[in-house]
């Protein structure tokens, strides 16, 4: 698998944003479901978006969340940047 991936620490009350390079996949996953996704067995997403340059994510529980940028069929090279802010900046 070809991927970026990104760990953090967050819940409801913030919001993880993805700004990209170029356009990707970006998946949001919760540590089982990561270590699911890395093995390729089946698995499931909280949140995903497909084909964006920009993204947020709101986790639905406190706690370790895994950002994954999918590489898969990329004929470019993809850079990320994700950072973890307050509920009340979204935008």
């Amino acid at each position: 698998m070809n991927y970026l991936h990104y760990k953090v620490n967050a819940g409801p009350t913030k919001v993880i944003k993805v700004s990209l390079s170029d356009k990707a996949n970006v998946r949001l996953l919760d540590t089982l479901n990561y270590y699911k996704y890395r093995l390729g067995k089946s698995y499931q997403s909280n949140s995903e978006h497909t084909d964006k340059i920009a993204c947020t994510f709101t986790p639905p529980h406190k706690g370790e969340w895994h950002v994954i940028v999918d590489l898969t069929g990329q004929g470019s090279e993809v850079r990320a940047f994700v950072e973890v802010v307050d509920g009340a900046q979204k935008l």
